[in-house]
Protein backbone atom coordinates (compact mmCIF):
# COMPACT_ATOMS: atom_id res chain seq x y z
CA UNK A 1 0.00 0.00 0.00
CA UNK A 2 1.13 3.17 -0.86
CA UNK A 3 0.93 5.90 1.74
CA UNK A 4 -0.05 9.78 1.16
CA UNK A 5 3.49 10.94 1.27
CA UNK A 6 5.23 8.60 -1.32
CA UNK A 7 1.80 9.24 -3.58
CA UNK A 8 2.20 13.02 -3.24
CA UNK A 9 6.29 12.61 -4.22
CA UNK A 10 4.82 10.25 -7.36
CA UNK A 11 2.42 12.62 -8.43
CA UNK A 12 4.55 15.63 -8.39
CA UNK A 13 7.33 13.67 -10.08
CA UNK A 14 4.72 13.27 -12.53
CA UNK A 15 3.29 16.74 -12.87
CA UNK A 16 7.34 17.89 -12.86
CA UNK A 17 8.38 15.37 -15.98
CA UNK A 18 4.93 16.35 -18.17
CA UNK A 19 6.37 19.91 -17.73
CA UNK A 20 9.64 19.34 -18.63
CA UNK A 21 8.19 17.34 -21.79
CA UNK A 22 5.66 19.58 -23.13
CA UNK A 23 8.48 22.38 -22.41
CA UNK A 24 10.32 21.41 -24.99
CA UNK A 25 7.38 21.42 -27.39
CA UNK A 26 6.31 24.67 -26.77
CA UNK A 27 6.88 28.35 -24.63
CA UNK A 28 6.15 28.12 -21.08
CA UNK A 29 3.46 30.00 -21.06
CA UNK A 30 1.14 28.24 -23.87
CA UNK A 31 1.04 24.90 -21.79
CA UNK A 32 -2.45 24.78 -19.73
CA UNK A 33 -2.99 23.32 -16.65
CA UNK A 34 -5.48 21.14 -18.13
CA UNK A 35 -2.94 19.73 -20.58
CA UNK A 36 -0.29 19.49 -17.97
CA UNK A 37 -2.75 16.95 -15.84
CA UNK A 38 -3.22 14.90 -18.85
CA UNK A 39 -0.01 14.61 -19.69
CA UNK A 40 0.70 13.63 -16.17
CA UNK A 41 -1.79 11.08 -15.96
CA UNK A 42 -3.29 13.19 -13.04
CA UNK A 43 -6.16 15.01 -12.47
CA UNK A 44 -6.76 19.10 -11.97
CA UNK A 45 -7.92 18.46 -8.51
CA UNK A 46 -4.20 16.61 -7.79
CA UNK A 47 -2.52 19.46 -9.77
CA UNK A 48 -4.39 21.99 -7.19
CA UNK A 49 -3.40 19.85 -4.17
CA UNK A 50 0.03 20.09 -4.81
CA UNK A 51 0.46 23.88 -6.27
CA UNK A 52 -0.65 27.25 -6.83
CA UNK A 53 0.22 27.77 -10.19
CA UNK A 54 2.72 26.41 -12.43
CA UNK A 55 5.89 28.49 -11.55
CA UNK A 56 5.32 26.53 -8.63
CA UNK A 57 5.89 23.19 -9.96
CA UNK A 58 10.05 24.49 -11.21
CA UNK A 59 9.97 26.76 -7.78
CA UNK A 60 9.23 23.63 -5.69
CA UNK A 61 11.44 21.12 -7.43
CA UNK A 62 14.47 24.12 -7.20
CA UNK A 63 14.18 24.45 -3.95
CA UNK A 64 14.15 20.73 -3.17
CA UNK A 65 17.58 20.52 -5.76
CA UNK A 66 19.19 22.77 -3.84
CA UNK A 67 18.39 21.41 -0.46
CA UNK A 68 19.69 17.91 -1.77
CA UNK A 69 23.00 20.09 -2.86
CA UNK A 70 23.28 21.73 0.75
CA UNK A 71 23.35 19.10 2.29
CA UNK A 72 26.00 16.91 0.45
CA UNK A 73 27.84 20.04 0.89
CA UNK A 74 26.65 20.49 4.90
CA UNK A 75 27.31 16.72 5.10
CA UNK A 76 30.98 16.86 4.15
CA UNK A 77 33.12 17.48 6.99
CA UNK A 78 35.92 19.73 5.46
CA UNK A 79 35.01 20.88 2.09
CA UNK A 80 36.22 24.02 0.61
CA UNK A 81 35.02 26.47 -1.56
CA UNK A 82 36.68 25.01 -4.95
CA UNK A 83 34.75 21.25 -3.84
CA UNK A 84 31.44 23.38 -3.10
CA UNK A 85 31.39 25.00 -6.53
CA UNK A 86 32.77 21.81 -8.18
CA UNK A 87 29.56 20.11 -6.92
CA UNK A 88 27.13 22.85 -7.86
CA UNK A 89 28.43 22.66 -11.64
CA UNK A 90 28.00 18.74 -11.09
CA UNK A 91 24.82 19.18 -9.71
CA UNK A 92 23.48 21.24 -12.81
CA UNK A 93 25.21 19.75 -15.26
CA UNK A 94 22.26 16.93 -14.79
CA UNK A 95 19.83 19.54 -15.00
CA UNK A 96 20.52 20.52 -18.41
CA UNK A 97 17.41 19.94 -19.96
CA UNK A 98 15.58 22.00 -17.07
CA UNK A 99 17.99 25.07 -17.29
CA UNK A 100 17.48 24.74 -21.24
CA UNK A 101 13.55 24.63 -20.88
CA UNK A 102 13.56 27.49 -18.66
CA UNK A 103 16.31 29.71 -20.62
CA UNK A 104 13.43 28.72 -23.92
CA UNK A 105 10.69 30.12 -22.00
CA UNK A 106 12.58 33.13 -20.37
CA UNK A 107 12.14 31.91 -16.77
CA UNK A 108 15.68 30.92 -16.34
CA UNK A 109 15.22 33.60 -13.19
CA UNK A 110 13.42 31.32 -10.89
CA UNK A 111 17.15 29.43 -10.40
CA UNK A 112 18.74 32.96 -9.53
CA UNK A 113 15.14 33.64 -7.12
CA UNK A 114 15.90 30.22 -5.51
CA UNK A 115 19.61 30.60 -5.63
CA UNK A 116 20.02 33.71 -3.89
CA UNK A 117 18.06 32.98 -0.51
CA UNK A 118 19.40 29.48 -0.51
CA UNK A 119 23.20 30.80 -0.85
CA UNK A 120 22.77 33.44 1.58
CA UNK A 121 22.53 30.59 4.26
CA UNK A 122 25.58 28.65 2.36
CA UNK A 123 27.72 31.45 2.11
CA UNK A 124 27.21 32.93 5.22
CA UNK A 125 29.07 30.08 6.64
CA UNK A 126 31.82 29.70 4.20
CA UNK A 127 32.49 32.45 2.46
CA UNK A 128 31.74 35.33 4.79
CA UNK A 129 34.05 33.39 7.36
CA UNK A 130 36.32 36.91 8.08
CA UNK A 131 34.24 39.28 10.39
CA UNK A 132 33.43 41.76 8.19
CA UNK A 133 30.36 44.32 8.46
CA UNK A 134 27.08 42.75 7.64
CA UNK A 135 26.54 45.45 4.76
CA UNK A 136 29.82 43.69 3.27
CA UNK A 137 28.91 40.13 3.53
CA UNK A 138 25.62 40.84 1.89
CA UNK A 139 27.23 42.45 -1.07
CA UNK A 140 29.95 39.79 -0.89
CA UNK A 141 27.43 37.27 -1.28
CA UNK A 142 24.52 39.12 -3.93
CA UNK A 143 28.18 39.29 -6.40
CA UNK A 144 28.81 35.56 -6.05
CA UNK A 145 25.55 34.75 -6.16
CA UNK A 146 24.68 36.62 -9.56
CA UNK A 147 28.11 35.92 -10.80
CA UNK A 148 27.71 31.91 -10.38
CA UNK A 149 23.99 32.26 -11.73
CA UNK A 150 25.39 34.22 -14.98
CA UNK A 151 28.21 31.73 -15.19
CA UNK A 152 25.63 28.84 -15.08
CA UNK A 153 23.63 29.96 -18.00
CA UNK A 154 26.41 31.00 -20.14
CA UNK A 155 28.03 27.78 -19.60
CA UNK A 156 24.16 25.93 -20.16
CA UNK A 157 24.15 28.21 -23.41
CA UNK A 158 27.28 26.88 -24.79
CA UNK A 159 26.91 23.31 -24.07
CA UNK A 160 28.67 22.32 -20.45
CA UNK A 161 31.44 21.64 -22.45
CA UNK A 162 34.14 22.48 -19.58
CA UNK A 163 34.62 19.97 -16.91
CA UNK A 164 32.81 20.62 -13.51
CA UNK A 165 36.31 20.80 -12.42
CA UNK A 166 37.27 23.33 -14.82
CA UNK A 167 34.45 25.02 -14.21
CA UNK A 168 35.13 25.63 -10.11
CA UNK A 169 38.91 26.28 -11.39
CA UNK A 170 37.26 29.35 -13.08
CA UNK A 171 35.08 30.52 -10.39
CA UNK A 172 37.75 29.78 -7.38
CA UNK A 173 39.97 31.58 -9.50
CA UNK A 174 38.01 35.10 -10.00
CA UNK A 175 37.13 34.50 -6.25
CA UNK A 176 40.82 34.95 -5.12
CA UNK A 177 41.51 37.55 -7.75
Amino acid sequence: MINKNSQNGITKESIFTALMILMEQKNFNEISITELAKKAGVSRMAFYRNYNKMEDIITNYLDEFLENYAKRILGSEKIDNYESVRIYFAYFRKQDKLINNLNNSNLNYLILERCTGFFHVLFQNSVCKKSHFPERDRYTIEFLVGGLYKVLIEWANSGMKESDEEMSKIICDLMNE
